[in-house]
């Protein structure tokens, strides 16, 4: 199996956000913006394992300034580490005032999937092959945040009420 960039895979989404992803404060849902999100951190893991593939966690959710209602959300999304058949994923948001033409972080997160052959079972995908030393800065935090996943598994609960 030959190593494929991280460019290769890197995709961007575009949406107008209407008001039906709003609430009354006329920002977005989170929701509605985390679907967007796993949309195109899928659309990563999808190119780079050829492979189906399901979410296995989402690290790191940070909202750090609301989307308007019409602005242009633009989510943007790479691969930081994969190991033999799961695949991390750096994934942001920006919103763009189209008007003033101002462009402003708004969510960023870490997206984590597993790449599923025949029956549902994990199959390895390919290797990173890094071109610079940004990549190979953000593949190693990759890793050591796999390593910390690993180390502190997360349990499934019920709702007491």
């Amino acid at each position: 199996m030959e190593a494929r960039t991280i460019s290769e895979s890197a995709t961007s989404l575009s949406q107008i956000i209407m008001p039906s992803q709003t609430n009354p404060a006329g920002t977005a849902h989170g929701g509605e913006l985390l679907k967007m999100m796993d949309n195109c951190a899928g659309a990563v893991a999808t190119k780079h394992s050829r492979s189906i593939i399901v979410t296995a966690a989402i690290d790191g959710i940070n909202f750090h300034a609301p989307v308007f209602m019409g602005n242009l959300a633009n989510c943007s999304a790479h691969l930081t580490y994969v190991s033999n058949s799961s695949m991390e994923i750096a994934v942001s948001i920006d919103a763009e005032d189209m008007i003033l033409g101002t462009r402003q972080c708004c969510i960023t997160a870490y997206f984590t999937f597993v790449a599923l052959g025949e029956n549902m079972v994990p199959v390895k995908v390919p290797r990173l092959k890094l071109e610079n030393a940004m990549e190979e800065e953000e593949y190693e935090a990759g890793r050591l945040r796999s390593i910390s996943r690993k180390e502190n598994p997360q349990v499934c609960w019920l709702s007491l009420y």
